[in-house]
């Protein structure tokens, strides 16, 4: 696990001064400040448009020459929250002026001598690649700490396992209290054994009906943050984080998340899921996931070892720019034949879960890291070697999970509906999304009217009208589809013409019975 507790907005400032490409000499020393940028100023009010945290470059150009104007100038810098001042000898100072040097020391404000060979421009360019660099550890450590409380979310007991994977991505201690009294705590090392009253009390109003969700509080050399978990207020317990270190940003984005599983954890404990996939898919596909939990959902969403899978990155979901996309999967069993067991599909995925408003009975969805097109097509076709008609929608961000799953439904309609698996792409009508699965069954049978029976004299009408429709009314087209005589198609259309009362030389009524066929579940 990577170290913890760097913070990507900063550098601090003796990374810069180490830099030996640049030569800077520190010539006043005032501790070690966080550097979030560089920037050069001649202004004598340059106070005035700093936020705090600046590396501040000056030639000392407009530099006064007053003593009084001189501290009254590094003053405002102190009050302003700059970080150190770097002073560029030559060609206006031979030297940095003396009054300068003993009013950053007596204000505490770090003085670095920037010498002629290091343009201005240099520190700034070397202070954004160290905070670069930061960031990019930090993304690393963030999607490695994501893996980790994945796979521990995965692991046959998943709430023994994640505290201790937060402890060691965190580089703390981390105490589990459960809600219910005759439940052990669960401990990391170097956890205390008496959290101490403060944090007692704490505890109680946490738990308490309508408490805070969070807190924050020290004890002895650590900071402590405590957050709720579980179901409110029955079953609600507490987690707590400690370390003698404040918490970066990284280490609270990692911190957000393992709550996040831990909450939804608690609150499926006792329910029967043959994954611990099954409620946090529900909860991503129902949008009532926190938001910082889905980051987690790259190792979850990909069953695979790591050395088979695809080398190329992931399909992004480029109109959005919001990094990598997940599709979601309707399946249900073929209506006639055998098909395998729901639980041993080949799905690829552990989120997994019972599609909830699939009339079809043991209907399942599922999340899957999107692979591209083709590979997605031979997962289908897989699928109904195994009895399973699937329907998978469009690449989205993890925000938008829910839309996708309603994508997959009405896309699984259709995908019954003509008996074949369905992908959702560019050329699919965007109208589908306007339309609920469900709202669309009773109208569809409506239209079809008698051809809706389940009769084998309804089926065969059916799927005699979809073929002719498909074929544009071409009757020896349509005939060859079915392997039947151009005359029976005939005599099969005028019986339906008859039988529903419509002229089907009628564009509007065609489309609209093509609408029944491919919309009815």
């Amino acid at each position: 696990m990577p170290k913890h507790g760097s913070d990507t907005h900063h550098v601090p400032l003796s990374v810069v001064v180490a830099r030996r490409d640049l030569g800077l000499i520190a010539v006043v020393e005032a501790g070690d400040p966080p550097i979030t940028w560089a920037v050069a100023s001649e202004l004598v009010v340059a106070a005035d448009y700093l936020r705090g945290g600046e590396l501040l470059l000056t030639a000392g150009v407009n530099l006064p020459t007053d003593t009084e104007e001189v501290r009254t100038y590094v003053a405002s810098l102190v009050r302003a929250g700059v970080g150190a001042l770097g002073f560029g000898v030559a060609p206006v100072h031979q030297s940095i002026p003396a009054d300068l040097v003993e009013q950053c020391r007596l204000q505490g404000l770090p003085l670095l001598e920037v010498p002629r060979s290091s343009p201005f421009a240099a520190v700034s360019r070397a202070v954004g690649e160290e905070l670069e660099e930061r960031h990019l550890r930090d993304l690393r450590r963030l999607g490695e700490s994501h893996q980790a409380l994945a796979r521990a979310v995965t692991a046959p007991t998943p709430v023994e396992r994640l505290p201790a994977v937060l402890a060691d991505a965190l580089g703390a201690w981390v105490v589990l209290v459960p809600a219910e009294p005759d439940t052990p705590v669960r401990r990391t090392a170097g956890a205390p054994v008496d959290l101490g009253p403060e944090l007692r009390t704490l505890l109680t109003k946490l738990t308490a009906p309508k408490g805070p969700r969070s807190a924050k509080a020290d004890s002895g050399p650590d900071e402590v943050f405590l957050h709720t978990v579980g179901t409110p207020p029955e079953h609600q317990g507490v987690v707590l984080v400690g370390r003698p270190d404040p918490l970066g940003i990284t280490d609270r984005e990692v911190l957000r998340t393992a709550t996040a599983l831990l909450d939804l954890l608690l609150r499926s404990e006792g329910e029967e899921s043959p994954t611990p996939g099954l409620p946090l898919t529900a909860l991503l596909l129902d949008g009532a996931l926190n938001a910082r939990a889905v980051a987690a959902l790259a190792e979850l969403a990909d069953t695979r070892a790591p050395d088979t899978r695809d080398p190329a990155p992931r399909t992004t979901v480029s109109d959005r720019g919001r990094g990598t996309g997940y599709r979601v999967l309707r399946a249900a069993p073929v209506p006639r034949g055998r098909h395998t067991a729901a639980g041993a599909l080949p799905l690829g995925t552990h989120l997994r879960d019972a599609a909830p408003d699939t009339e079809e009975p043991g209907g399942v969805r599922a999340v899957l890291a999107d692979r591209g097109e083709p590979a997605h097509r031979d997962h289908l076709e897989l699928l109904r070697s195994h009895g399973w008609i699937g329907a998978l929608s469009a690449a989205m961000a993890p925000e938008d999970l829910p839309e996708a799953d309603r994508r997959a439904a009405t896309l699984l309609v259709r995908a019954r509906a003509v008996g074949e698996p369905r992908l959702w792409s560019d050329e699919t009508d965007p109208f589908d999304t306007l339309m609920d699965p469900d709202g669309t069954g009773r109208p569809a049978r409506e239209i079809l009217g008698p051809l809706d029976e389940d009769t084998p004299a309804a089926h065969t009408l059916r799927t005699t009208l979809h073929a002719w429709l498909a074929r544009h009314g071409n009757w020896d087209r349509a005939a060859a589809d079915l392997g039947v005589h151009r005359n029976s198609v005939r005599y099969r259309i005028g019986r339906i013409e008859r039988d529903l009362g419509v002229d089907l030389a009628d564009p509007e009524r065609r489309m609209r019975l093509w609408f029944a066929l491919t919309r009815r579940p």
